[in-house]
């Protein structure tokens, strides 16, 4: 995908029109014009970040909806500004920050995205507060469900007809919103791949700690990229250390006490490591974190099995907390009977209540034969629901889907993946300043 010449329209028409054809016919993308931009950012007024691509601001939409402005050099990156958009304009899931357009104006190019509002992952994980220990209370579940969503986000973009490699998995790329829900950013150095394809690069471009060593030695981007980054992550989720600390290297200290027979579980994070009970569920963990980090790739599982797996830990986990509290209350030893679901005529008044009128924040996945979106029954089942075409007779088909254990249900994210577009549109933040190795 080389650029040439000075308009970025013209490399967007050869090398991304569905870009363009959604821009043109308003799906889901924007157009926006320079002057637009300058209206949404109060003339650049409030800066949010900076990197070696440009500055990002933040704005509000016409409807005040919070948004980032990533605006690129003047006159530079213009290939870089396409490529971004066009990677980006393929990735829609809940848990990926959202793309709500563009401006392609050659001395403002600008990409608007959704304003995530908790800051990422590494802050939660390692900037200090006022706690003793300096860090803010991160229990156990709720790490369970970033890395959960996170994996699912990837497993997504890897299973695409065209496959999106995200290049730069680390916590800083994972954004945060009010309810810690992980919304994976920064689609700067992000690949689209044909089907089966590796990508091959002059450059070697990520954070150091996080790029994966065959990567380095080979210039070759495959998703076993990402998983290893992944693994990475899944190790500071647990042990709450730095990817680099210094000389030190997470990895290779994980590595050396898994060659040596140490005990890994003193690498744990202490605030979750005391209770006695995390230690099956950590130790499962990292088991998983390990094969991520297999030095030969094939070795290494697929994003879809490490959401999978994550999702039976964070499932046993649950049962373990239900079974110690329900066993405390009766008294009694013995199985807790499963809840169980019957099917319940709605109606399409509240269907439309529920889905908010079915509108793109419920909006979790989509394919060929309908959309699926998020709600909550009046009984306070969360739900998916899914909206079926044909147009002319729009048959509505409701899977009640208990979310007890699971952000979503398997079978709903299984639909978006296997018809080859991943779920709710969604973008980057704040520029990282990877590290660019030439080999």
């Amino acid at each position: 995908m080389d650029y040439q010449g000075g308009n970025v329209r013209d490399f967007l028409h050869a090398n991304g029109h569905v870009v363009l054809e959604r821009v043109d016919n308003n799906y889901n993308l924007r157009s926006f014009t320079q002057e637009e931009i300058e209206d949404i950012t109060s003339g650049y007024s409030t800066v949010l970040g900076e990197g070696g691509f440009g500055t990002v601001y933040k704005g509000k939409l016409d409807d005040l909806h919070p948004v980032e402005v990533k605006r690129y050099k003047n006159g530079t990156k213009k290939e870089e500004f396409a490529k971004e958009v066009i990677v980006h304009s393929q990735i829609n899931h809940k848990n990926a920050v959202r793309l709500f357009g563009c401006c392609t104006e050659v001395n403002a190019l600008t990409i608007v995205m959704e304003f995530v509002c908790n800051g990422n992952l590494y802050n939660i994980l390692h900037r200090s507060s006022s706690n003793a220990n300096g860090t803010a209370p991160f229990p156990l579940d709720k790490r369970l469900d970033i890395a959960i969503e996170s994996a699912e986000v990837l497993s997504c973009m890897h299973s695409m007809y065209s496959p999106v490699l995200h290049g730069d998995i680390k916590p800083a790329n994972i954004l945060l919103d009010e309810n810690l829900r992980p919304k994976i950013s920064d689609f700067g150095i992000a690949r689209l791949l044909a089907a089966d394809e590796t990508q091959h690069t002059r450059y070697v471009i990520g954070c150091i700690g996080y790029i994966d060593p065959l990567f380095c030695q080979s210039g070759i981007l495959t998703p076993k990229s990402d998983v290893y980054s992944f693994g990475v992550v899944l190790l500071e989720i647990i042990t709450r250390k730095k990817a680099v600390d210094g000389k030190i290297i997470l990895a290779q200290s994980f590595a050396e006490a898994l060659r040596k027979g140490k005990k890994v579980r003193q690498m744990f994070d202490q605030e979750i490591a005391d209770d006695k009970k995390n230690m099956k569920f950590l130790e499962d963990v990292a088991k998983l974190a390990a094969e991520c980090l297999q030095m030969e790739d094939k070795m290494r599982p697929e994003m879809v099995e490490v959401a999978d797996r994550l999702r039976t830990i964070k499932k046993a986990y649950h049962q373990r907390k239900g079974s110690s509290s329900g066993l405390a209350k009766s008294g009694k030893t013995g199985k807790i009977p499963p809840t169980v679901l019957s099917p319940t005529p709605i109606s399409i008044d509240e269907l439309k209540e529920i889905t908010k009128n079915f509108s793109n924040d419920a909006l979790i996945g989509e394919g060929f034969d309908g959309e699926v979106f998020f709600g909550v029954l009046k009984d306070g089942h969360k739900s998916a629901i899914k909206k079926l075409r044909p147009i002319k007779e729009i048959i509505f088909e409701v899977m009640a889907a208990c979310l007890a254990f699971f952000a979503i249900p398997v079978n709903v994210l299984h639909l978006s993946v296997q018809q080859g577009l991943p779920s709710n549109y969604h973008p980057s933040a704040a520029g990282s300043s990877g590290l660019k190795i030439q080999t």
